[in-house]
């Protein structure tokens, strides 16, 4: 409902130049604003998105102006060179003598209803593709402490046969509908980095 409010708020403001003090919208560029009503249309249609363009933080305060006016959370992480499998699921620590897996970025976003914004994707190297082209596709990753992330109509479904303490049991962890997945990246080959994979880029609304 919030995310309908302010989508009719956008479109009054575009239309009419109507100003809006409720969320803030009176302080947003009308340039902006267009970007703003397209992440609504591809958020309310479940989809992905990848903003492209130079750099600079013009396209992170875009995402990060549309969090807070639809008052999402976010989990952020920054792709680089030497970025790895753990750096997105779970990383190994010790506590209180203990070896733990901790939940990172990817994990968190998808288990408690956030938004994952993946910057810099154009630097993501091979061994992390197939866990983002699982994870934007079919909502589903295999963790290191033997559970496996599982969408949440897949979950729902089996829940219908299975009991929750049993799912629990298989280590199923459902993936929340409202997970989404956010990326930002340059232009290849103008700026440096990879072409992005194919199967990758399918993936995403891009704009």
């Amino acid at each position: 409902v919030r995310k309908l409010i302010i989508f009719l708020e956008i479109e009054l403001k575009l239309l009419f130049l109507v100003d809006f003090t409720s969320n803030g919208i009176e302080k947003i560029p009308n340039t902006s604003l267009h970007h703003l009503r397209w992440m609504l249309q591809k958020d309310n249609l479940k989809q992905d998105i990848f903003l492209i363009g130079r750099p600079g933080k013009y396209k992170r305060n875009i995402i990060m102006t549309y969090l807070q006016l639809t008052n999402q959370e976010c989990e952020y992480v920054s792709l680089s060179r030497d970025t790895t499998e753990s750096d997105l699921k779970q990383r190994r620590e010790i506590l209180n003598g203990t070896s733990v897996y901790i939940d990172q970025a990817a994990v968190k976003a998808a288990t408690n209803s956030r938004v994952l914004v993946i910057d810099g994707i154009e630097k993501a190297e091979r061994n992390i593709l197939p866990i983002l082209n699982n994870l934007l596709e079919n909502r589903e990753m295999h963790l290191e402490d033997g559970r496996f992330l599982v969408s949440a109509e897949r979950y729902d479904n089996l829940l219908k046969e299975n009991s929750k303490e049993e799912l629990d049991k298989m280590g199923l962890v459902r993936v929340s509908e409202n997970f989404r997945v956010m990326a930002l990246g340059l232009p290849i080959p103008k700026y440096r980095g990879s072409a992005l994979d194919p199967p990758l880029r399918s993936r995403f609304q891009s704009r």
